[in-house]
């Protein structure tokens, strides 16, 4: 029997898919040990998001190969796709597997999801946006949809051994075949039991009154949160990015959101210092992400990818001013986070556990000092 190992950067689909890299390899003479120095076989899915994604791939072959070198290692995933005449040139041993390869043969469902309270579903792959700052739509550029049946089946098989929360992810949800309130209404209709689902993300302008009306419905089983990507409040900067909404849409969305969900928690992506970002811009972002009383922000430093269009834009900001911006949105996310934390302390909320004594609610707050449960449960906000 092979040794198996697999390393993973990256997204929520990243993490789906390594899972079913698992069980595949995991079929056919391996067994998965958790040291990578034990294994025959190393398979680090990559990440290419940023350059910064890029350099940490690049040191954990080098870590990897240095510290057992008689190990088999495959690269795969979207740095492998990116960038595989360079990674071959400068580590000549890796053997590089492109993803499409990797899941040849997999039906693209997991059994479990090891070493997860929670399990992510994938339900959609590709994007064709093409968004000026964004490799992706290059690295996965091929639009698919998993059918409404083969979801409904997992989500049930994984809701069985346990599972009370599930995450529906993709590289663009939105643009699942026939719609995500679609999937949503089949998913509520075949299935019974008392579960929860989450999006792991979704474009302000594919929120529709039909999912809108889908959360109402089930508020029960669809968790109070959304994560909807915003990147810059500044419609110079928008349009420059090839976004396909304006601040002011942005903001309709939120204000209808928090009239029909009072205690929803609006989380979102922003990226600072966007080459073309002026000091009036950075400022018209940071005053609308703090007005609006987001719950938390994931922050990203603008980071130039080589084959998109913004790759070529001069920067209009002096050097410096990308890490003084960032610190800054840094230290409103936290004042943010802890603002809409403290409405709800002393109130209870529906949770899950998480590893190491912690529970998620419904709402995205994460709570410590939790006793292990299984199952959905009531937590009070302390």
């Amino acid at each position: 029997m092979f040794k198996l190992f697999i390393y993973t950067f990256g997204c929520k689909i990243n993490q789906y898919e390594s899972q079913i890299i698992r069980e595949k390899y995991c079929l056919n003479d391996y067994i998965y040990v958790d040291n990578f120095e034990q294994a025959d076989v190393i398979i680090i899915n990559s990440c290419s998001v940023t350059a910064h994604a890029d350099k940490q791939c690049e040191q954990i072959i080098k870590k990897f190969h240095t510290k057992n070198d008689k190990a088999k290692i495959i690269l795969t995933g979207c740095f492998a796709k990116v960038a595989k005449e360079k990674i071959l040139q400068k580590f000549p041993f890796i053997e590089i597997l492109l993803k499409e390869e990797v899941l040849k043969g997999s039906e693209q469902r997991i059994k479990t999801f090891d070493n997860h309270s929670r399990a992510f579903i994938k339900i959609q792959d590709g994007c064709n946006s093409f968004c000026s700052y964004c490799i992706v739509p290059y690295a996965r550029n091929v639009m698919w949809s998993k059918p409404a049946d083969k979801i409904i089946e997992e989500i049930k098989n994984l809701t069985d051994i346990g599972y009370s929360e599930i995450v529906l992810t993709g590289i663009h949800i939105g643009k699942y075949d026939k719609g995500i309130s679609y999937l949503l209404s089949h998913i509520y209709k075949n299935i019974n039991k008392l579960f929860r689902i989450r999006l792991s993300s979704i474009e302000v302008n594919e929120i529709t009154d039909e999912l809108i009306d889908i959360m109402k419905n089930e508020k029960e089983r669809f968790c109070h949160h959304l994560h909807i990507p915003i990147q810059s409040a500044s419609d110079t900067v928008l349009k420059d990015m090839n976004r396909k909404y304006l601040s002011k849409d942005f903001l309709e969305k939120m204000n209808l959101l928090k009239q029909n969900f009072n205690d929803i928690s609006i989380t979102t992506d922003v990226i600072c210092g966007f080459p073309t970002e002026t000091d009036k811009d950075f400022d018209i972002t940071y005053n609308f992400l703090k007005d609006n009383e987001f719950a938390r922000l994931h922050v990203f430093p603008f980071s130039p990818r080589q084959g998109t269009k913004a790759y070529s834009l001069k920067q209009v900001y002096k050097n410096g001013q990308l890490k003084i911006r960032t610190d800054k949105l840094l230290n409103l996310s936290k004042e943010l986070e802890q603002n809409y934390f403290k409405k709800f302390v002393g109130t209870k909320r529906k949770a899950v556990s998480l590893r190491g004594n912690k529970a998620l609610t419904d709402n995205y707050l994460t709570i410590e000092n939790i006793e292990k449960h299984t199952g959905i449960f009531e937590v009070e906000v302390k």
